[in-house]
């Protein structure tokens, strides 16, 4: 009877599930893998970051998102109080941001662009003259998006509502790429997904978690209505990149990135 009651002791002791936090040396190989990957700066390993660790990194995709946004919205308040017109400082804030980023999104949203456009003209002539395409639908496409970003930041009401809509769009938008590569099966063939893999369950929710108290610490109420709206759009976009390409790839976490950071600019822009 004791050994049973000892035994019953344990388990109960014992907690269902265990997390053990990241040694200082993972967590900075963590934090340096993300910031590697979303921005154009550098951070340096020690070691030679591991699969795990380069999977669990995304949890930080929310942090650096948001941390890029308000560079943003603080290059939009700078050139603001340098008296530009609304449409020079929005312009200064999305080049700003694809600086710090090396259009990285960018250039995966026109590469998916160009796949899809390349498939529809399979087969077909190009004008009645039979003339070659000079112009890429990629190219196209990425001019749309930025006319897009600046229209909707210039159309903001104040500087105030661009810092908390840029934070939460561009926090947001990453933490989906989260979800999407936690969701989908990730390409062979393609680099991005080599290298992330699929993130552990329990770092996806921390991610969603984290960008969400961002996002209702920037917006409060209008949090809900804005993140449903650019979750819709980002499960649209997984399906049909899916659909197509039977898995995830780093050209379709772009997409995915771009039309969810526009879709909140949108809402936001909506409710205010």
């Amino acid at each position: 009877m004791q050994s049973i009651t000892a035994a019953m002791s344990d388990l109960i002791d014992k907690p269902a599930v265990t997390v053990k936090p990241p040694s200082p040396e993972n967590l900075w190989a963590e934090i340096s893998v993300a910031v590697n990957y979303l921005t154009r700066f550098s951070l340096p390993f020690k070691d030679e970051v591991k699969s795990g660790i380069i999977r669990r990194s995304m949890v930080w995709f929310p942090i650096i998102g948001a941390l890029i946004g308000f560079i943003g919205a603080g290059i939009d308040w700078l050139t603001t109080v340098m008296r530009m017109p609304g449409i020079i400082t929005a312009t200064a804030a999305v080049v700003g941001m694809l600086f710090i980023t090396r259009a990285l999104h960018e250039e995966e949203f026109a590469n998916l662009i160009d796949t899809y456009g390349n498939n529809s003209d399979k087969g077909a002539t190009v004008g009645w003259l039979k003339e070659e395409r000079s112009v890429r639908y990629g190219t196209m496409g990425i001019i749309l998006v930025i006319i897009l970003k600046i229209g909707a930041i210039a159309s903001l009401a104040d500087n105030a509502l661009v810092f908390q809509t840029l934070i939460v769009a561009a926090s947001w938008s990453r933490t989906l790429m989260v979800v999407a590569a936690a969701w989908l099966r990730p390409l062979e063939s393609d680099p991005v997904a080599d290298h992330f893999q699929q993130p552990p369950a329990l770092r996806v929710a921390l991610a969603v978690g984290i960008s969400i108290v961002i996002s209702y610490s920037a917006l409060g109420e209008d949090t809900a209505t804005v993140l449903t709206a650019g979750a819709i759009a980002g499960i649209i976009v997984a399906l049909i990149g899916a659909n197509h390409l039977r898995g995830y790839s780093g050209a379709l976490l772009g997409t995915l990135q771009q039309v969810v950071e526009i879709t909140v600019l949108g809402i936001v822009l909506a409710i205010q």
